[in-house]
């Protein structure tokens, strides 16, 4: 017999539940059993392909036990054949793509009942590099990899976090070889722990199967945890975005990170995600998982519509760039029948209204809901200030019904005037047609709650609520993007309109927030830029220079088309940032500007310049040792007996001057990698501390052993 074989066998069937009952020496055959209720199993499994199952199969029939023979596999044959049985692939790889033919045609069907979905790629980043593929299939590319992998999939709101959350789905469907654990994590009115969520949706999914075994399997790669929504739990009402309060999130999922095991997280872009402290902790945890960092970018008109209609808006005098960049738009132009396109194009400048317009008439027809327009986006509006006030964007569909009858009992009293006498339903019969209306019926996955359909139609009715109240304030960024983004599209003084009631709120956020959604809604920043710094965003056709802009650094950005004032900036720093386009600087620089390791052209802005950043600072040797003090400090600051970090964000050494300029504190790591003493771990965005190099290392920071 052969025992390696036997022991492999029995480790798996003991992580299913099983016991080994009796093993047959001379048959070759090794029995398990397994309780379940009222009834006892029985695997006979032979351990050669000569063994002889009968008399183990008489044996344990005789003693009331259902008996099933196995064929005789390998312990990795066997693991993939109880998978499969327990975990009831074949049918729930049926339910998730019925789930995804509903999802998708919950996007093109209220345009049009012959459109079809596709998933359409818009431009996106993997870990800063551009990527060639799709955001999905650069997921699905990596599942069989040996080795533990977080993948943050970021995208604005209403740019295709959820598409390419289901795309994934779709695409495993099809290759059969990995089974979802896919959850929208739309978050409720109470603040969830994130650890008692991930076991509650893997006991809802998997409801007849041990937690533990399921958290093996997608510790052996087999099941991938797909959380669509992750930021919707980041936000507590009573807590900012420090990333103390939600480490203990990030630091659950590392539990998972082991083996072979692949979770997918879909987030708008955060500031949790974006500090020095989650690059640390990153690398920190660098050793154990990888990071894959997937940031989707605005979409591609020509990618979208076909090229008729493309030509057609190009005709007309839409701001192209500001009101079709998003994905709900284009949707809506790219479905709607022909008769309602060219109405559109002939008052291009009422698009988003138009577009709502449409959908509510539309819901008319197909409910037979006699109630005007006007009257459902009342309701809507009501429905997203409750949203505003109790913290959530998903309810209980009890909760959203008694939500309309107690405050919008006006709007259905005037519907129910117009039924005829005969026909004139009730008060609730109205409400829960409403909470079954096509904006709000968000998700085939939580069947119970009610959401808005999309982020750009939550934005919108939240936009409608705070241009109502003159002192609006409220800084939770899961309600202040999406209206930014429904507002995009409008003409300039709407958005300026929305910009000056958000104002205040703004100055409660962080300056990444503040800076990005004023860009946005009036492509410009035209307020102070002071001792901070930006991560992560992307200008198009942005005015820089209203303002003053001083001692502010600008990490990982892009930049398209951008004008910049130069007599308004002083100690800018611009680290790994991306020019493209035909951006444009002019004036004399108030103070210094530096641009470190740029991609694309920065031609025009070293021009503008005229090489002032570009001082030469390698002169003395004791200027060289103390900026290679300097850094180096960063990993083991001064009066630490240890070292205190083994790897660092460039952006993060570079941002503390010390009374160093940054051109120097990067031209120095630059000098210290050359040399050996830091090194490049995964991500181009940070340095290692080359641990083999200590002694050099303790004598450049002047520290005895």
């Amino acid at each position: 017999m052969d025992n390696q074989l036997k022991r492999g066998l029995e480790e798996i069937y003991r992580r299913y539940g099983f016991e080994t009952a009796k093993v047959y020496e001379a048959e070759e055959v090794i029995v398990f059993t397994l309780k379940t209720g009222y009834f006892d199993n029985a695997d006979i499994v032979p351990l050669s392909e000569s063994a002889g199952t009968k008399k183990p199969f008489d044996d344990f029939s005789a003693s009331g036990y259902a008996c099933t023979v196995r064929k005789f596999l390998s312990p990795k044959q066997t693991e993939t054949e109880l998978f499969k049985g327990f975990f009831s692939v074949a049918s729930i790889l049926d339910r998730l793509e019925k789930d995804y033919e509903q999802f998708t045609n919950s996007i093109v069907k209220p345009f049009a009942d012959d459109a079809r979905y596709e998933y359409i790629n818009a431009p996106y980043s993997v870990n800063g590099k551009d990527g060639s593929k799709s955001p999905a299939a650069e997921v699905v590319a990596r599942l069989n990899t040996t080795r533990p992998i977080l993948f943050l999939i970021e995208a604005a709101a209403g740019f295709g976090k959820t598409c390419t959350a289901y795309e994934i789905v779709h695409q495993l469907i099809q290759e059969k070889n990995h089974l979802p654990l896919f959850s929208e994590l739309s978050r409720n009115r109470k603040a969830p722990i994130f650890r008692y969520v991930l076991l509650d949706e893997i006991d809802r999914k998997f409801p007849t199967l041990s937690s533990r075994l399921v958290q093996s399997e997608i510790t052996n790669g087999r099941v991938i945890a797909i959380l669509d929504g992750f930021d919707e739990l980041l936000r507590k009402s009573d807590e900012d975005d420090d990333f103390e309060n939600q480490e203990p999130m990030l630091e659950t999922i590392g539990q998972f990170l082991t083996g072979n095991a692949k979770i997918i997280l879909t987030t708008r872009r955060t500031v949790l995600f974006e500090g020095d402290a989650f690059h640390n902790w990153a690398a920190t945890h660098s050793d154990e998982f990888d990071l894959i960092r997937i940031r989707i970018g605005e979409p591609s008109l020509v990618d979208w519509l076909p090229e008729k209609r493309f030509k057609a808006i190009q005709a007309t005098s839409l701001d192209i760039k500001n009101s079709l960049a998003n994905p709900v738009l284009l949707s809506y132009l790219r479905c709607i029948p022909e008769d309602k396109f060219e109405a559109v194009i002939e008052s291009p400048q009422e698009l988003v209204e138009r577009y709502f317009n449409f959908l509510l008439e539309r819901e008319r027809v197909r409910q037979d809901l006699q109630m005007s327009v006007d009257k459902q986006k009342s309701i809507l509006t009501s429905v997203a200030a409750d949203m505003i006030a109790g913290g959530y964007t998903s309810e209980q569909r009890d909760y959203i019904v008694d939500l309309i009858l107690r405050n919008c009992i006006q709007e259905i009293e005037d519907a129910l005037a117009l039924y005829p006498s005969s026909e004139r339903p009730d008060k609730e019969f109205i409400a829960n047609k409403i909470a079954s209306h096509a904006l709000l019926d968000r998700s085939s996955k939580e069947e119970n709650k009610i959401g808005f359909i999309n982020e750009f139609v939550l934005g919108y009715f939240v936009a409608a609520n705070i241009l109502k109240d003159n002192e609006w304030l409220n800084d939770d960024i899961r309600f202040l993007e999406p209206a930014v983004i429904s507002y995009r599209p409008r003409p300039m003084p709407e958005r300026r309109e929305l910009l000056e009631r958000i104002r205040q709120s703004l100055d409660f956020t962080a300056i990444s927030y503040k800076t990005d959604f004023t860009a946005r809604l009036i492509g410009a920043i035209d307020f102070p830029l002071q001792s901070d710094e930006a991560e992560s965003l992307e200008f198009d056709s942005v005015n820089f220079g209203l303002e003053e802009i001083e001692n502010f650094q600008f990490n990982d950005c892009i930049f398209r088309s951008c004008e910049f004032l130069l007599e308004k900036m002083s100690g800018v720093t611009f680290l790994n940032c991306k020019f493209y386009g035909r951006n444009n600087a002019n004036g004399i620089p108030a103070g210094p500007i530096y641009v470190l390791g740029e991609i694309g052209d920065s031609g025009f802005l070293r021009n503008a310049l005229g090489g002032s950043e570009s001082i030469d600072f390698s002169t003395l040797p004791t200027q060289e040792l103390l900026l290679e003090r300097h850094v180096l400090e960063k990993f083991w600051p001064v009066g630490r007996e240890k070292l205190m970090h083994k790897h660092r964000p460039i952006s993060g050494i570079c941002s503390g001057y010390g009374g160093f300029r940054p051109d120097e504190i990067y031209r120095t790591i630059h000098q210290l990698k050359k040399k050996g003493l830091l090194l490049q771990p995964n991500s181009a965005a940070f340095v290692e501390l080359n641990f083999d190099r200590l002694p050099e290392i303790r004598h450049i920071l002047g520290r005895t052993q």
